[in-house]
């Protein structure tokens, strides 16, 4: 007798050896988009920053700049790529230091007046975020 195709065996042997590679693969693969999701953010962080730095020299070179605050949809005044942020805030000082809060869902991205370095932790809420803010957050 000629008998063509799989048992029953080994399909199921199939089946559980593809589950095991799924459960095996499934956390790195979402470890990979939550760690692109975050670099993204940063680069936005990053970008807000520099288009805040350049519109501060901008006006310096028409008169004398005196400190702004960036917040919501005042982010469209300023030049920059990928998407803003749901929540947040940009202090441009008179004397171009800058300090920033940002939030996306997810993500928090802080940076202190005079710092240059952005940290970027995991929050729940924009309040959250500001709590992070050490002290209180400057305004004009």
């Amino acid at each position: 007798m000629n008998k063509k195709g799989f048992t029953l065996i080994e399909l199921l042997a199939v089946i559980v050896i593809l589950a095991i590679i799924l459960l095996i693969a499934m956390p790195i693969v979402l470890n990979v988009i939550n760690e692109a999701r975050r670099g993204a953010f940063e680069s936005t962080a990053r970008g807000l920053f520099k288009a805040a730095e350049t519109e501060f020299y901008r006006e310096s070179l028409n008169d004398t700049p005196s400190a702004t605050t960036y917040s919501g949809s005042d982010y469209g005044a300023l030049e920059y790529s990928g998407q803003a942020p749901e929540d947040g805030a940009i202090f441009v000082d008179s004397n171009g230091e800058i300090a920033m809060w940002l939030f996306d869902d997810t993500y928090c991205a802080i940076l202190e007046l005079g710092e240059q370095d952005i940290a970027v932790t995991e929050q729940d809420t924009a309040g959250d975020c500001t709590d992070q803010y050490p002290g209180t957050f400057p305004t004009p």
